[in-house]
Order: structure tokens, then C-alpha cells, then sequence
């Protein structure tokens, strides 16, 4: 299960799969070959080190670049049974922040507990 509200609130069972389609400046900037997009995922509340973070390089001119995560990358620390709240963002090449902390506070990524079966 992967969800993004209108907050960019992103909502993922643990241990899930999922791919996040990105776009900067409302769909209107065109990426560069050689673009490096960083995906960053921190404890609730520090923005210290990173518990995850997920690196995609442009290889061609495009308005959306894709940011694979895996398995691993959201299955953070020990099994869980409720949810819990991390914070993330995504930058350009590290000069950029394309989602993140803004004036409407940190962006959530809030981990669910994987569903049955797997």
C-alpha cells in the first residue's frame, strides 16, 4: 500500500515496494542528465543523520524522474504493530529542496504495519 495526500504525507505499509514519481516547480522544471535526486528518510523530529536515503542520477532531459524504493528502504527498524512517523525530503543535487521542510512544517512519511501474508 502506498498513498501521497494533498499534504505530501506519504502513507506505505512496511516492508512494501513503491515507486515516487517526482516533479519540481509544479511539473514546469525539466531535469538534466546528470540531475542527482536524493531521497532522505529521518527519525520524527531531527533532521541528524539519515535512516534511509535513496539516490537516483538523471540520465536524460524529463520533467518526472522516479525514485525506487525498496523493500529494505521501508522496512526501518523493528517489526511494528501501528503506525509510525518519520520525516522526509527530496533534494537536487543537494543544492535543492524539492519536498521537505517548509512553512507548512516537515513532510511525513508515516509506516504501517505490513499487511498479512507478508
Amino acid at each position: 500500500m502506498i498513498k501521497i495526500d494533498s499534504s505530501k504525507t506519504i502513507h506505505i505499509s512496511r516492508g512494501d515496494a513503491a515507486v515516487l514519481a517526482v516533479t519540481a516547480n509544479n511539473g514546469e522544471y525539466e531535469f538534466q542528465p546528470d540531475d542527482v535526486i536524493k531521497f532522505r528518510i529521518y527519525e520524527k523530529k531531527t533532521y541528524n543523520e539519515p535512516l534511509v536515503e535513496v539516490e537516483t542520477k538523471v540520465t536524460q532531459n524529463t520533467k518526472v524522474v522516479n525514485i525506487n524504493l525498496t523493500k529494505e528502504n521501508t522496512a526501518i527498524g523493528e517489526d511494528i504493530n501501528k503506525p509510525v512517523t518519520y520525516w522526509y525530503e527530496i533534494s537536487l543535487n543537494e543544492t535543492t529542496t524539492i519536498i521537505g521542510y517548509d512553512e507548512d512544517g516537515a513532510k511525513e512519511l508515516i509506516i504501517y504495519p505490513a499487511e498479512k501474508g507478508e
